[in-house]
């Protein structure tokens, strides 16, 4: 038996309910399948944008208008700013407001301010508000004086100090993925309730690094176009893979050598992917294996991807799924924390990582040829001259634009590139994944999700704490919703997002 503790608005299930999950069934905390992708819906973000006159400059990945956004905005202007004038408007919109106080339980909130916007969805700004309300001590309120049309609904609590984040109606932290509400003349637009909550943090887990990779595939919908298979016995093949799979919108599944987890196969039956792709030889993943995934998904048409090599691989899977690219990452293919921060990166703007023997003087003439065919602006390098050589660097350098992203440390690469790839202020993100940096299985499979499928950044951090300067960026990024991907030995499930 396992259970799945998610941070979803409306059906939270909170860290409280994890732990007790994990005092009842052992040792390690085992996330299930659940019929719920994460919760709040996501915007399309904006083409990732630099400095016109520096390809190398730091990225913003903007969502639109955030709830958080405007409702500091108006807070600010409160007062101040008068409403759009209206000529005998009697349209009105009514609700409830509540705010979260339980892993399932909720309560009405007085005070909470409801603003009532034009909807455009054209627009990256939002209109000021027609009319606005107040909530009443049982949360109900109604906004009077609305002229029929569409609009959206900001809902916000501004009491100093609230943790409690603004939403647009319905649980929506951008104005790009809101739901439009339609106001006739002298009818109440009812029902528009709306429940805030603070930051929500959660797990996603198994009890092993497979049920976290099938766990992870749980996020991923019916019908995709296809699914990746690597080896979870080690890590060269896997790396590559990732944004691999966020090019055609798949999940990394992993596989044990010499046979199919079930729990993996179910995912499988449960996608139906119209492609399969296998990376590395048979050595890495086998042929009983193969035939395995070809019993569970017959229609699919299923090509390994192979060479001599893990370097080879690494070529196989860039050279098949990537045709040209801004940008080329290059990490080391001879230990994993580099590499997977730059995967779920280059997931995130469907880009290629290319590993290669990081310590040797320079690459060889098919690496160079495979980076020459995706015709790169520059190549980016994850890592300091310990993970990748400066004969490397300089090699590259010749032809291409190179940038370097490193840090002290595995943790300070990664919040190097998570910096750059996600540059604040200007970049958004709804959600906020954090991985085990003395782990590479669970981050695997989790950059296809965070990268791949939400845009999101991965953080990779202690196993016992998450450092100041990622609670930074995911407060700057304006996150909602923050999960853990897979065990964490040394973080609560009461805390999980414990202070370093």
């Amino acid at each position: 038996m396992t259970r799945r503790p998610r941070a979803t608005p409306w059906r939270a299930t909170l860290a409280a309910a994890a732990c007790l999950a994990l005092t009842a069934f052992g040792a390690l905390p085992a996330n299930a399948a659940e019929d719920e992708p994460l919760g709040r819906p996501v915007p399309t973000a904006e083409a990732p944008s630099s400095d016109a006159g520096d390809p190398l400059a730091p990225r913003t990945r903007d969502l639109g208008v955030s709830a958080a956004a405007a409702a500091a905005e108006l807070s600010a202007t409160a007062g101040t700013q008068d409403l759009a004038p209206i000529a005998a408007a009697t349209g009105s919109i009514s609700g409830t407001v509540t705010k979260m106080t339980g892993a399932k339980t909720k309560a009405p909130l007085a005070g909470a301010v409801v603003s009532v916007h034009p909807y455009q969805p054209s627009s990256d700004t939002l209109p000021p508000a027609v009319a606005t309300a107040t909530s009443a001590a049982n949360g109900t309120y109604t906004v009077t004086g609305v002229p029929a049309g569409q609009y959206l609904a900001l809902f916000r609590d501004p009491a100093k100090g609230t943790k409690l984040l603004p939403d647009f109606w319905r649980n929506a932290a951008y104005a790009t993925s809101a739901t439009p509400i339609t106001v006739s003349d002298g009818q109440t637009a009812t029902g528009i309730d709306e429940m805030l909550a603070p930051l929500l943090s959660g797990y996603i887990a198994g009890a092993d690094r497979y049920e976290t990779s099938a766990a992870i595939a749980e996020d991923f919908p019916v019908g995709v176009d296809c699914v990746y298979l690597a080896s979870g016995a080690n890590f060269p093949d896997a790396l590559s893979a990732a944004p691999a799979a966020a090019t055609c919108g798949g999940p990394l599944l992993l596989v044990q050598p010499t046979a199919l987890p079930a729990k993996i196969a179910a995912q499988l039956t449960r996608l139906k992917p119209a492609k399969v792709f296998i990376a590395g030889g048979t050595g890495a993943v086998s042929a009983k294996v193969e035939q395995a995934v070809k019993a569970r998904v017959p229609s699919a048409s299923i090509k390994r991807l192979a060479g001599k090599d893990r370097y080879g691989t690494s070529r196989a899977i860039v050279d098949t799924a990537f045709g040209t690219s801004q940008y080329v990452w290059i990490a080391t293919g001879v230990d994993f924390p580099d590499a997977l921060a730059a995967s779920n990166a280059a997931a995130a703007y469907r880009e290629p990582v290319l590993i290669v023997p990081g310590r040797a003087a320079k690459v060889d003439a098919a690496t160079m040829q495979t980076v020459a065919n995706r015709q790169p602006d520059a190549v980016v390098i994850a890592g300091g001259t310990g993970a990748v050589s400066t004969g490397i660097e300089n090699q590259l350098w010749w032809d291409y634009g190179k940038l370097r992203l490193s840090g002290k440390d595995r943790y300070g690469t990664s919040m190097a590139i998570n910096d750059w790839a996600w540059n604040t202020p200007g970049s958004s993100s709804v959600y906020a994944f954090i991985t085990n940096g003395t782990k590479f299985p669970d981050a695997l499979s989790g950059a296809a999700l965070a990268g791949g499928r939400y845009g999101a950044p991965m953080y990779t951090v202690p196993p016992n704490c998450v450092p100041n300067t990622v609670q930074q960026h995911i407060s700057e990024l304006r996150v909602y919703e923050a999960y853990l991907i897979g065990y964490f030995s040394k973080i609560s499930f009461a805390e999980p997002l414990k202070r370093c």
